[in-house]
């Protein structure tokens, strides 16, 4: 038990386990799956991580029961290929004595429309769709009562599988518009069978049957847990609802443990909050699991922004919860729970809720990462890190996030370091991301890469400005040049005149700013809508043109849709399919990316780009014949973002004295 978390360190006893601490990795889709939605050895690697980090339990991703055409958002428990991964998912976490469930739900009528066409149906009690605009509304088909027997014995044989693989248990999802909770739903549920019913109560029955179905299979010496989720729309089911669910299956006798959170992922409102970004306090949902622990006496699992142990303790300490649920705080760090236990909080990794690289994944088809934790999604090749054949000397010039974690890596390999930093502080960029609103949360980067630079005994030098000379003079037997970029200013006529600026100028606070902005997002990313948002909260007039087809529309959704909600609460015109040709005096003129059509835009004191950078890349070119082994990473190789400049510094640090540059 750790002294400074003593109550998140206490054994608690879940069904017929005992389980070490009282974290739990909560469900979430890492999409490491194959197409068929088969788990790979990258989902064993990376359960197996957690577990090494010292969880008390593990939950997988989202698993369903029955093929619906949508493979690459779950496993596919419903195919017994999936029996051998399990078995080494199962291994991979009972070597540290944690237990793994796999989480068990099933779509229902928000199985999207494109499964629908490929000839997988999307199924309901009745045939209602979500009365959600923001979402395709899509008719299910009713299910008929040799329908939901069937789904009940593929409920029942996913749970089978889950034994056969060796996984100590199932956590039913009981949420996010699925089919359970419609048929809990009187909007979703209008059968006058005995599966319909004018009470909550009444409508229990499916729940029922699925419950007693899963826990045949398992058997009573697994575990059966049940996570639910507050819809947090009115024609959804809330905590209240919840509470009374809670209420009936503890009485019925066949469950473990509850987990209460929230949000229906396909809306988008409600969605946000099912991954909470940066917009939401550390421990913002503690009247969740509380709303739940007074209704239960079985325990209660509270989530939802716990990105830091102390947090997590007071949720224990409190009687908030009776166990913590982590999933991004461990996607960012995963051997935070060991760190804390051994009174290492200073070398912990803190999630800081971007959703990037995590949720932001999800959307462009990749596996789940970390934005300045490269490992993460990497556990296979680069959870272990060899020490150096032979110490070296390293020059790093740059002290960005890429120069940053060069300089961590290479120093934790045993060379000796020295980074030069011109600025005033380390960071680079980050700096200046942490200043627009609500963004604060980002100096966790820097403060880590401080820390941990300390730690190793990293020379850093900042305020120098280090030429080639500089750099020869320590004789180094290789060298970082992670030097970063400048702002870029698209070739438009008229980016030069003097009211014309970028969002770094805007954003260091050196720039004089008109009372009518005009920002130009060229990329899609945060930047403009951020810079933006900044000039807004001045009082003046801001409107952000972009030829993309919306403002932002590269920027993880979660922080996309809180960040595009105060834009519009402030006023910020958000225009999109809209080109820059020219800037005059007072002036812009634009035009339509679709029909070319131009217009003029009056009235605009200031244009500012969004634009990104443009490579510092001078020295890297200077050095390459003077030095034996030079690397050069991060904007000054591509502008590109603060993931991918961690991931170059990383693999740099990594190939030191390893004869690649």
């Amino acid at each position: 038990m750790s002294d400074s978390f003593p109550n998140l360190f206490s054994p608690i006893a879940i069904g017929a386990y005992t389980l070490k601490n009282r974290i739990m990795n909560t469900g979430h889709a890492a999409h490491f799956q194959t197409g068929d939605g088969l788990p790979t050895q990258r989902d064993v690697d990376y359960v197996g991580e957690r577990a090494k980090g010292g969880v008390g339990i593990v939950v997988t991703g989202h698993t369903v029961p029955y093929y619906d055409g949508e493979v690459s958002l779950s496993l596919a428990s419903y195919d017994e290929r999936i029996v051998p991964v399990y078995q080494r998912m199962a291994a991979a976490t009972h070597a540290y004595e944690v237990p793994l469930l796999a989480q068990l739900g099933h779509r229902g009528r928000r199985v999207a429309d494109a499964a629908a066409f490929l000839g997988r149906p999307s199924i309901a009690p009745s045939a209602v769709p979500a009365p959600d605009f923001s979402a395709p509304q899509l008719v299910p088909h009713a299910m008929t009562i040799a329908e939901i027997e069937e789904t009940l014995e593929q409920f029942a044989a996913a749970g089978g599988r889950a034994v056969a693989g060796d996984l100590d248990g199932v956590e039913l999802a009981i949420g996010m518009d699925y089919l359970v909770p419609n048929f809990l739903n009187a909007q979703s549920n209008r059968r006058e069978d005995r599966y319909g019913g004018a009470t909550l109560e009444e409508r229990m029955t499916f729940l029922y049957e699925t419950v007693d179905a899963v826990r045949d299979a398992i058997g009573t010496g697994r575990i059966l847990g049940i996570r639910m989720y507050d819809d947090l729309e009115e024609w959804g089911l809330q905590l209240d609802e919840y509470r009374q669910v809670a209420r009936l299956l503890e009485a019925h006798g066949k469950v473990d443990y509850f987990n209460m959170w929230q949000g229906i992922v396909p809306s988008p409102r409600s969605g946000r909050a099912h991954w909470p970004a940066h917009y939401y306090p550390s421990g913002a949902f503690a009247h969740l699991p509380r709303g739940i622990k007074e209704q239960v006496s079985l325990p209660v699992v509270g989530t939802g922004r716990l990105d830091s142990p102390a947090v997590a303790e007071r949720f224990i300490a409190e009687g908030v919860s009776d166990l913590v649920g982590m999933a991004r705080a461990l996607i960012a760090d995963p051997h935070l729970p060991n760190k804390a236990r051994e009174g290492r909080t200073a070398d912990i990794r803190t999630c800081i809720a971007c959703t990037q690289s995590c949720v932001g994944h999800i959307y462009v088809g990749l596996g789940v990462g970390c934005i300045y934790n490269p490992v993460t999604g990497r556990e296979g090749e680069w959870a272990e890190l060899p020490a150096a054949a032979e110490r070296r000397r390293v020059v790093v010039v740059g002290g960005g996030p890429a120069g940053l974690e060069a300089a961590r890596i290479a120093a934790e390999r045993g060379h000796e370091v020295v980074l030069f930093e011109r600025g005033a502080r380390l960071g680079g960029q980050v700096n200046l991301v942490m200043r627009t609103p609500a963004r604060d949360s980002f100096e966790e980067i820097i403060l880590f890469f401080e820390r941990q630079l300390d730690r190793l005994g990293v020379d850093v030098r900042l305020r120098t400005e280090a030429g080639v000379g500089d750099i020869l003079a320590e004789r180094p037997d290789a060298v970082v040049v992670a030097t970063g970029s400048n702002a870029f200013r698209p070739e438009v006529i008229g980016r030069d005149r003097r009211h014309v600026l970028t969002a770094r100028e805007v954003i260091q606070g050196n720039a004089a700013i008109g009372e009518s902005v005009l920002v130009v997002d060229t990329l899609g990313r945060a930047e403009a809508p951020t810079v933006a948002e900044l000039i807004a909260d001045t009082g003046r007039k801001v409107e952000i043109v972009t030829g993309l087809a919306y403002v932002g529309c590269e920027m993880p959704i979660p922080a996309w849709h809180n960040l595009t909600e105060r834009l519009l609460e402030k006023n910020v015109t958000l225009t999109p399919f809209t080109g820059v040709w020219e800037i005059e005096d007072g002036s812009v003129e634009v035009y339509n990316v679709i029909s070319w059509q131009p217009r003029t835009m009056e009235g605009i004191d200031t244009v500012v780009f969004a634009s990104g950078g443009v490579p510092e890349d001078a020295l890297g070119s200077a050095l390459v014949d003077r030095v034996a082994e030079v690397h050069v990473i991060g904007d000054c190789y591509q502008p590109r973002d603060i993931e991918i400049a961690v991931v170059d510094g990383h693999r740099a640090g990594r190939a030191i004295g390893a004869g690649s540059s």
